[in-house]
């Protein structure tokens, strides 16, 4: 500003001086000459400095206007928001200053949108249970969510930093490299460490590109594992279904051909085959019930339950009646330890049909000699019913299946051969789960195994 001055201060007093010269020449004589220049030099001095104060005091004012536009562009600039220019009408500067204020609002608008949006996208991120990541260019993780810190068991940093410090699972980190080399998106299904246990995971590598020098990258993870173990679930079905339904169909249609060709006339062999189809027989009706009674269950709501006031000892009383001969077989004892007038409100068809599962499991996969006890707790909002054995236990790393259709738990270190459809613990999972119960186990392999089922207590509608 200072040196602005002095030059505007210098040009001016130059051409104030040059002019005051050419007027004295023309006017002055030359006696008078030096003495008349001496004197305008000094006029010329005072008089060029009015005219430079003059001047800037008038470009001062003019660009009082352009000074504040300037400096709101430069805080729209900055995001800021700065008050509005305000000019009268016959100003010069009128329009643009309203066509500043005007770009003020819609920036201002643009940028709460903006803002509102960022927020919006980052509540549903934080809440999405599908694992997001966005890579730039330079391999670096621009954003990821909660979900994806979880699907890689890491803390995952909000500054940019490259992948690979989050990313350690080959077959992931493989994939994303083959979409940054081949520029082109791709998707796989690979296995994840994780707590408990591992994750089946589908990825998608998504290559974004806006133009020729800008892309992206965005991995989504999605849990799998559930599909996959349903999927499991269903073919194991099939299979073991097809096969417990064939073994004894087979053994009925053998026999009785073998009767048909003349067995039947030796009243020994006839006897023991059709023994042995009565018991194929029975053992076909057995699963095509037990079949049947998961496709009821499943079909049934929780208002087509019929409740009623029950008296929980005298029915396991009933049951471990019914029970007795099963068990006399390998000389087990029924314990029924549940106090006389217990009474809970509840479906008393479908408690029953718990009772007589869990015992009856209890003797099959007990050993001889052994004991299954029957013990009852309740409080002021649950109640709960334990089946203990002294059988052969379940291995921990078979307890989390046990309740599959037609899963078996391993008997070969045992050396136990049981039969059976394998539905009766799936049964009892949907009969609790139609009760709003639930069911958990307590084992150890030669020791025994406490089921325990608990139920809310209801009231009388």
């Amino acid at each position: 500003m200072v040196k602005r001055i002095s030059l505007e201060y210098l040009v001016t007093l130059v051409i104030n001086m040059i002019v005051f010269i050419l007027v004295a020449r023309l006017f002055i004589n030359q006696e008078m000459a030096a003495h008349a220049i001496f004197r305008l030099m000094t006029l010329n001095l005072a008089i060029s400095a009015i005219e430079v104060g003059l001047y800037n005091w008038a470009f001062r004012h003019r660009q009082q206007p352009v000074t504040a536009m300037t400096h709101k562009v430069e805080a729209m600039l900055k995001d800021e928001e700065p008050a509005h220019v305000l000019l009268r009408k016959d100003n010069d500067y009128y329009e643009l200053a309203m066509a500043i204020n005007r770009l003020q609002t819609h920036q201002q608008k643009g940028l709460r949108s903006k803002a509102q949006q960022g927020e919006e996208l980052r509540l549903l991120l934080s809440y999405l249970p599908i694992g997001v990541m966005v890579i730039d260019r330079y391999r670096k993780v621009e954003m990821a969510n909660a979900a994806m810190a979880e699907f890689l068991q890491t803390e995952i940093k909000q500054r940019r930093h490259p992948y690979t410090q989050d990313i350690h699972q080959f077959e992931l980190v493989s994939l994303i490299g083959q979409v940054f080399s081949e520029k082109k998106s791709a998707r796989k299904v690979i296995t994840l460490p994780g707590m408990p246990t591992e994750k089946r995971v589908e990825v998608s590598v998504i290559y974004t590109s806006t133009s020729e020098d800008f892309f992206q990258i965005l991995v989504l993870l999605y849990d799998v594992t559930e599909i996959y173990a349903v999927e499991k679930m269903q073919m194991d079905f099939l299979s073991n279904a097809s096969h417990e339904l064939k073994t004894p169909v087979t053994a009925i249609s053998g026999f009785a051909e073998t009767l048909q060709a003349g067995a039947k006339n030796d009243p020994e062999a006839l006897n023991q085959f059709l023994d042995i189809i009565q018991k194929e027989s029975k053992r076909l009706t057995e699963l095509i019930q037990d079949v049947l009674s998961i496709s009821r269950i499943e079909s049934q709501s929780i208002s087509q339950q019929k409740m009623s006031d029950i008296d929980i000892s005298e029915l396991v009383d009933e049951q471990l009646s019914t029970l007795q001969q099963m068990a006399s077989v390998k000389h087990i004892v029924l314990v029924n330890q549940i106090p006389v007038g217990e009474v809970q409100h509840t479906d008393e068809r479908k408690v029953v049909e718990i009772i007589k599962n869990l015992v009856s499991n209890a003797i099959k996969y007990n050993r001889d000699n052994g004991s299954v006890t029957v013990d009852y707790e309740a409080t002021e909002q649950e109640w709960k019913l334990k089946v203990t054995d002294t059988g052969i236990g379940i291995a921990q790393n078979e307890q989390a299946r046990i309740f599959e259709r037609f899963y078996r738990v391993d008997t070969s270190r045992t050396k136990q051969v049981v039969n059976g459809t394998g539905l009766g613990l799936a049964i009892v999972m949907e009969l609790v789960q139609s009760l709003q119960g639930r069911i958990s186990v307590d084992s150890q392999r030669g020791v025994g195994s406490t089921f325990s089922v608990t139920f809310p207590i209801k009231q009388h509608q």
